[in-house]
């Protein structure tokens, strides 16, 4: 055989070698074998399914894609856009922050795969916790649990991306959801009033609440309300103290304080009344209506203290601590509008110290409530409960229960905070350290030169 006739054959085998691609044929073991033979017209134009690269290859020239250069080592910015490896740009889009009480979802999206952490806490140094992920994203959603109603957090996240180049977005800010406050702030304490040629000036103690926000102090010039919005409005802020200009010699005023919180609960109120007498000692607090008189018993009075609980009978006389919160609660019902209800507390020597209203809205046990708040001595104090009752349209005010409670108190302060027992105490041990001192440097000394 010649060369060149060999040469030929190992080329035309060659060829249906490499076609077998194109042709279908299913084996036993279900594998499929292609093998095509191609024809060539040398026309320019590569006609798939018939022709291709090794039939036709004047009519089939394969295109050679030049590969992509490598970037410059230190690539310069053109005012064309950004240049160089794979940026970090927009990595934190569309971000959200979903609350509730105690968990925060947070979202965002990242043009570019990432893998992200997140830090969060109380303050900007995201020390309460932190979350990661390590796959590689481009819809991000974390979400945090355990957190504190009604609390603001702050969280950064740090994201990196399939070449190692991170960014991060900080102090970001979110505030879980706060339960529904439904609880009254306490009541003004210490409530005053004194007559002066300038007018009556009201002075009081704010309640201590954490969420205490100001005290509405309203005017009326027949009878007290229990309504934070029924009189006059002559007061309205976080002080201790307003001066009422606008009143007259020989008449009387009641005024109505009610502290009221920053969700806007209002507390049951305290009350005052004063007849203005600018040029002589005003009788407030000092005089009872004659028409007071025992009344008959018609509804149930109840006394609680901690985990004590007493009847409030007409003339019974309760002990009970000076140190802690006092609650009185009823079940009286009135049929008529403005039935306004309240407590005085009367020191026997002083007059009135404190009134304080019953709330309008009865607890979900059905019973009117009054918080009493702590006293500063103990002793014993006259308790009378009014109402306007059946005299609504005259009102004129109605006792409808009275006793007393007997305070005693855990400890001897004096005004300033001064607790004698500690005093009497440090006394004591500087007497002993001076018998101790007497002992050593004196006694002692002079028995042993005698024993010598």
């Amino acid at each position: 055989m010649s060369k060149y006739k060999f040469i030929k054959i190992f080329i035309f085998t060659a060829i249906i070698f490499f076609n077998c691609s194109n042709f279908s044929y299913a084996g036993s073991d279900g594998l499929n074998v292609n093998l095509h033979i191609g024809s060539c017209n040398n026309d320019g134009v590569c006609n798939t399914g018939e022709e291709d690269f090794f039939s036709c290859p004047a009519d089939c020239t394969p295109i050679v894609v030049p590969p992509t250069p490598d970037p410059e080592p230190n690539p310069k910015p053109t005012s064309g856009g950004v240049v160089g490896t794979l940026v970090m740009d927009n990595v934190f889009n569309n971000l959200t922050v979903e609350v509730s009480y105690t968990s925060a979802t947070i979202k965002w999206q990242s043009v570019i795969p990432t893998m992200s952490s997140l830090k969060w806490g109380t303050n900007p140094d995201y020390k309460d916790g932190v979350l990661r992920n390590i796959n590689f994203l481009l819809d991000h959603q974390v979400v945090i649990t355990g957190l504190k109603e009604g609390t603001v957090y702050y969280f950064n996240i740090e994201a990196e991306n399939l070449l190692g180049k991170t960014n991060s977005l900080e102090n970001q800010v979110f505030r879980t959801l706060s339960l529904l406050d439904t609880t009254p702030p306490g009541n003004p304490t210490n409530v005053k009033a004194s007559s002066l040629p300038s007018g009556i000036t009201v002075t009081w103690e704010n309640p201590k609440d954490l969420d205490f926000d100001y005290v509405r102090v309203m005017k009326n010039s027949d009878r007290y309300y229990g309504s934070p919005f029924v009189g006059h409005l002559v007061y309205e802020g976080d002080g201790k103290y307003f001066n009422d200009a606008n009143v007259k010699a020989g008449s009387e005023y009641f005024y109505s304080l009610f502290s009221r919180d920053r969700a806007g609960n209002y507390s049951s109120g305290s009350l005052i009344s004063i007849v203005h007498n600018p040029t002589g000692k005003d009788t407030w607090g000092e005089t009872l209506t004659p028409a007071d008189k025992i009344p008959e018993l018609v509804d149930s009075y109840i006394v609680t203290q901690g985990s004590f609980t007493y009847d409030f009978r007409i003339g019974s006389v309760i002990p009970l601590s000076g140190d802690q919160v006092i609650n009185i609660k009823t079940d009286y019902t009135s049929q008529l509008k403005n039935d306004d209800m309240w407590v005085e507390i009367r020191d026997p020597n002083t007059g009135i110290m404190a009134q304080y209203f019953f709330t309008r809205v009865k607890d979900k046990d059905g019973y009117l409530n009054v918080q009493i708040p702590l006293f500063e001595k103990g002793g014993y104090y006259n308790v009378n409960i009014y109402n306007y009752g059946s005299t609504l349209n005259n009102n004129t005010r109605e006792l409808v229960n009275k006793g007393a409670f007997q305070i005693s108190k855990a400890e001897s302060v004096n005004k300033n905070g001064f607790n004698w027992y500690i005093l009497w105490f440090i006394l004591l041990i500087i007497f002993i350290l001076l018998i101790f001192l007497l002992l050593i440097f004196v006694v002692f000394p002079r028995l042993f030169k005698r024993s010598r």
